[in-house]
C-alpha cells in the first residue's frame, strides 16, 4: 500500500484561522454497508470505501419550523442516506459524459494522454506517475507510461486500464499474473440506510442496493452479465424513497472467454424492488448509427420533477456516434468496424465506443424524450469533437413570480459551438410558456448560457468547461467554472464554484462567484477550488473546498474539506441564517464541542454532496476509529501509526440551541509532517480525484 506524506503550511492554517469562532452544530452519524457488502456484493476490508450520494428529500411541512432539524424540541425525522462504494480509482469518472468534463474528442485513451490532461489543466508535480498510475493503474507502480507488463501487481478493482481491456481478461498474456482471476469485479456498488440511527456511538446499518442492470441489447447473443461485474453510482433519494443514479451493463462472457459490455453508463430508477432502466435517444444519424446508439448508447440520471400529473425523470441521453472515423480514437482496432454490425460489442474495438448526447427527459414508463437542441450548432460532432447535453437538476416552483412559475426549469450543460471549438458550458433550460406546448413533443425546453462562466470572455478563453449542479425553489442555482491551465489564480487552475439567480421570466442567470461573494475572505479565499454539492430551500450550499492556499502549480492536489454555505438572499430564514452567524464554515468546525465531540472526533468532513431542507447533510468523512488523538484540524490519528478510512456519514442538525456550544478547533501552527501508515492510498485517491466523482 502507499503511502503519503501530509504537510499543512502555514498558510493553510492562516486559511482555518479565519474560522476561527466555531460551533458545534452537527452530530456525525456514520452509515455502514460493511455487513451486507462483505455478504452479498464486493467487499475487500483493505481498500473498499464508502461515500455519501444523497439524503432523503424533506416530506414534512415546514412552514411552522423554519429552523427544520434546528428547531428546539424538534424530532428530527430519520433520513435515509444513499451512496456508493469503491474499490479503486474509477479511472474516468462514473458521473461525466466526457472525461475530465472537458474531452469531447474521447482522446484520452491511453496512460500518456491522461497525464497531460493532468500536466495542461491541473498542474500538478504529482501527474507523472503517481496521478496518472493511479487513475490508469487503481494501484501499484506502473512503470511510467510504457507498455505494463504487469511485472507490478495490480489491485482487483478498479483502474482504467482494467476497465478498457476488460474484453481480453481470460486471454491477454500476463493478465492473471496482474488481477488473480479471469473476471471483471464491480468497482462501485450503491448502498442504502436500512436501520436509521441518530446515536452517533452506533453506526446505521445500509444495505447494498439490488440494481440490477437490463438491456434489451446482448452482446454475443449471452443472457445474462457476470454477476457483481457492474458499476453503480447514486445521484438522488426521492422524498418517496426511489435512488436515481448511473450504472453500467455488467459484462457478458461470450463463447470465446471474451467480457463485453453493452454500455458504460445507463441511467436508472429503483424503486426498491426493480430497476427501470432510462433508454437512449438515438434520433441523430444514419440508421447503422442509430442502431449502435440503440444498442450501445449511454444516460444518466440526475433528478426528478412532477408537473402536477405526471413525474419525469432528467439527465443526458445519447442522439448518435462520435467521430468514429477519427483513428485518434482507436483503442483496440478500427472503430469504423463497430457501424453497421448487428452485434458490435462482440468486437473488442468498439467496447469504448462513445457518443453525442443532449439534454433528455423520461417519464414514469421509462419512455424518452429530447429535452433540448444545443446551445448553438446543429451537428452532433465538430471538428472531430461530439457535441453534449446534460440536464443535472429540475425545479418546479410556486413561490417565484413570473413566466416560469410553476413550470419545470432544468440546470446543466450544454455544447456551444464556436466555430471549430466546442465548449461544455453552464446551461440554463428554460421551459416552453406555450400551455399548448407538450414535454412528449421534444425540445420543450431552450437552453440558455450563464453569463460570467462561459468558457470564453471576448476573445479570451478563461475557462475549459462549465456546469450547473443544483437550483432550488427560489431559482438559485449553483455550479463550477473549471479554470483553464494557462489562467492559473493564485497558483492553481481549479474549479470555480458559483451561484446565479434565475430571472422567473427569461431564464437568465449571471454567475457570482463564492470568492467574490465573500470578498475572497474565510474559507473561499482568493483562487480557492471546490466542487458544489446542493442548494435547499433555506439556500444552504454544501460542497467541498480547497482546504489549504498551496500552490497546486507544480505542486501537490491542495487537500479538500466539506463546506457549508448559508447564502442570504430570497427565501432564507433570518433565525436559521444566525445559527451559522451569516458566514459559510468548514463542517468540521461545526462538528467540535458540546455532548458529542468525542464522537465527532473519529471523522473529518471531507465533501458534503447532498442537503436537504431539514438541514441534514450527506457527506462523505475519513474516520480515526477510537478518535483522532486532539480535536485539531490536523491532528495525528494514533500518533500518525493508524489508517484512516473513507466512511459515508450523515450530518444531523443539534435541536437544543443550549447544547450548539461554540468550541474552537485547534491549530498547530508549526508544519505537521504525517508518515507512516496515516492515509491509506485509496483516501490518497479520493484526495486527488474528489473532483471527478461530484454529484448532486
Amino acid at each position: 500500500m502507499s503511502r503519503i506524506n501530509f504537510k499543512i503550511s502555514l498558510i493553510a492554517a492562516s486559511v482555518m484561522a479565519a474560522t476561527s469562532s466555531q460551533a458545534a452544530l452537527y452530530k456525525v452519524v456514520e452509515v455502514d454497508p460493511t455487513a451486507s457488502m462483505s455478504s452479498t456484493g464486493i467487499y475487500d476490508a483493505e481498500v473498499t470505501e464508502f461515500y455519501g450520494s444523497a439524503i432523503q428529500k424533506t416530506t414534512r411541512d415546514l412552514s411552522a419550523l423554519p429552523l427544520g432539524c434546528f428547531q428546539d424540541g424538534s424530532t428530527c425525522p430519520e433520513y435515509s442516506l444513499a451512496g456508493d462504494s469503491r474499490n479503486g480509482s474509477e479511472g474516468h469518472s462514473y458521473r461525466q459524459e466526457v472525461p475530465f468534463n472537458y474531452d469531447s474528442s474521447f482522446y484520452y485513451t491511453d496512460w500518456g494522454r491522461n497525464r497531460d490532461y493532468c500536466r495542461n489543466e491541473l498542474g500538478y508535480q504529482t501527474c507523472d506517475p503517481a496521478w496518472a498510475d493511479k487513475l490508469w493503474y487503481s494501484f501499484g507502480s506502473g512503470n511510467n507510461g510504457a507498455n505494463d507488463s504487469c511485472a507490478t501487481k495490480r489491485g482487483k478493482f478498479g483502474g482504467l486500464l482494467r476497465e478498457r481491456d476488460a474484453f481480453l481478461n481470460s486471454q491477454q498474456t500476463g493478465w492473471n499474473n496482474c488481477y488473480g482471476e479471469d473476471s471483471y469485479y464491480s468497482n462501485a456498488l450503491a448502498f442504502e440506510e436500512n436501520t436509521a440511527s441518530s446515536n452517533p456511538s452506533s453506526p446505521s446499518a445500509a444495505s447494498r442496493l439490488s440494481i440490477t442492470p437490463s438491456s434489451v441489447y446482448k452482446p454475443a447473443g449471452v443472457s445474462a452479465a457476470d454477476q457483481n461485474s457492474e458499476n453503480v453510482v447514486v445521484n438522488n433519494l426521492l422524498d418517496n424513497g426511489n435512488v436515481i443514479g448511473n450504472t453500467s451493463s455488467g459484462y457478458y462472457r461470450t463463447s470465446a472467454g471474451n467480457l463485453a459490455t453493452a454500455y458504460r453508463n445507463r441511467g436508472f430508477v429503483f424503486n426498491g424492488s426493480s430497476t427501470k432502466m432510462l433508454p437512449p435517444l438515438a434520433n441523430d444519424g444514419t440508421d447503422s448509427e442509430k442502431a449502435i446508439t440503440a444498442q450501445m448508447g449511454r444516460t444518466m440520471a440526475w433528478d426528478s420533477f412532477s408537473d402536477g400529473t405526471n413525474t419525469y425523470f432528467v439527465g443526458s441521453a445519447s442522439v448518435g456516434p462520435f467521430d468514429y472515423g477519427d483513428n485518434n480514437k482507436d483503442w483496440g482496432g478500427d472503430l469504423n468496424n463497430c457501424v453497421g454490425k448487428s452485434d458490435p460489442a462482440a468486437l473488442r474495438e468498439c467496447q469504448n465506443f462513445a457518443f453525442a448526447t443532449k439534454a433528455a427527459v423520461w417519464n414514469a414508463n421509462g419512455d424518452v424524450f429530447q429535452a433540448s437542441n444545443w446551445t448553438v450548432g446543429t451537428s452532433r460532432n465538430v471538428d472531430k469533437k461530439a457535441m453534449q447535453g446534460s440536464a443535472r437538476a429540475a425545479v418546479v416552483s410556486s413561490k417565484v413570480t413570473g413566466d416560469l412559475q410553476n413550470k419545470p426549469v432544468l440546470v446543466g450543460l450544454n455544447s456551444f459551438q464556436d466555430g471549430n471549438n466546442l465548449f461544455m458550458e453552464a446551461t440554463v433550460f428554460k421551459p416552453s410558456t406555450d400551455p399548448n406546448a407538450k414535454i412528449e413533443s421534444g425540445n420543450y425546453w431552450s437552453p440558455v448560457r450563464i453569463t460570467r462562466s462561459t468558457v470564453k470572455d471576448g476573445d479570451d478563453f478563461v475557462y475549459s468547461n462549465s456546469q450547473a449542479t443544483d437550483i432550488n425553489e427560489n431559482f438559485v442555482l449553483i455550479g463550477e467554472a473549471k479554470r483553464r491551465g494557462d489562467k492559473r489564480e493564485n497558483g492553481a487552475a481549479p474549479n470555480r464554484m458559483f451561484l446565479a439567480s434565475v430571472d422567473s421570466s427569461s431564464g437568465a442567470a449571471e454567475a457570482r462567484y463564492f470568492d467574490e461573494l465573500t470578498g475572497n475572505s474565510g474559507i473561499f479565499f482568493r483562487g480557492v477550488g471546490g466542487e458544489t454539492g446542493a442548494i435547499n430551500n433555506f439556500n444552504e450550499i454544501v460542497g467541498a473546498v480547497d482546504a489549504e492556499q498551496s500552490t497546486e502549480y507544480f505542486g501537490k492536489k491542495r487537500r479538500q474539506r466539506g463546506f457549508i454555505y448559508p447564502y442570504n438572499t430570497t427565501g432564507t430564514v433570518a433565525e436559521r441564517l444566525a445559527i451559522f452567524e451569516g458566514k459559510p464554515w468548514l463542517l468540521d468546525d461545526l462538528t467540535n464541542g458540546g455532548q458529542f465531540s468525542v464522537s465527532n472526533n473519529q471523522y473529518r468532513i471531507v465533501d458534503a454532496s447532498d442537503i436537504n431542507d431539514d438541514g441534514v447533510i450527506a457527506a462523505t468523512a475519513l474516520k480515526c476509529e477510537g478518535g483522532y488523538d486532539t480535536t485539531g484540524h490536523n491532528s495525528y490519528c494514533g500518533s500518525g501509526q493508524k489508517r484512516e478510512k473513507i466512511v459515508a456519514v450523515k450530518l444531523i442538525p443539534i435541536a437544543n440551541a443550549a447544547e450548539r456550544t461554540i468550541e474552537a478547533r485547534a491549530l498547530e501552527a508549526a508544519p505537521v509532517e504525517r508518515k507512516g501508515g496515516s492515509l491509506g492510498w485509496m483516501a490518497m485517491i479520493f484526495l486527488g480525484f474528489l473532483g471527478l466523482r461530484r454529484n448532486k
